[in-house]
């Protein structure tokens, strides 16, 4: 239970942080009166804070690779999935936009945790052998 709480800690820490910095600019965003430039910001502060909030789940090895990259990736599906919708980068006005919203949210998924995992396993070894 320890564990659970420092992984929650940690996560809620540097999702925390980058929120506060990055909402600052946010703010000055809506003050000065551009909308959808406010979207974006909005959109790219979502994504930053819960993608660094999300990767302490990296730190500790308690549960498998899979079951991490699991959970990231339902949490990222809660997150910056709609953060996309929000944004203005997709036309929501058609269906066919929420299809492409979602093909890029799991190319770029599929890319980053791909190049994540093979710099675990192969450059900082850090990923068990599998038996």
């Amino acid at each position: 239970m320890k564990l659970k709480r420092k992984v929650i800690r940690n996560g809620l820490l540097r999702g925390g942080i980058l929120l506060i910095i990055m909402g600052i600019g946010t703010y000055f965003t809506y003050k000065s009166g551009d909308l959808k430039q406010f979207r974006m910001m909005v959109a790219i502060t979502v994504i930053s804070a819960s993608v660094s909030g999300f990767s302490a789940l990296y730190d500790y090895d308690v549960w498998s690779v899979k079951k991490k990259i699991t959970l990231h990736t339902i949490a990222m599906l809660f997150t910056v999935y709609p953060a996309l919708l929000y944004s203005g980068w997709f036309d929501t006005s058609k269906i066919s936009g929420y299809f492409i919203a979602l093909a890029s949210f799991a190319g770029v998924g599929i890319v980053l945790a791909s190049i994540g995992y093979l710099v675990s396993k192969y450059i900082l070894k850090n990923i068990p052998e599998e038996k």
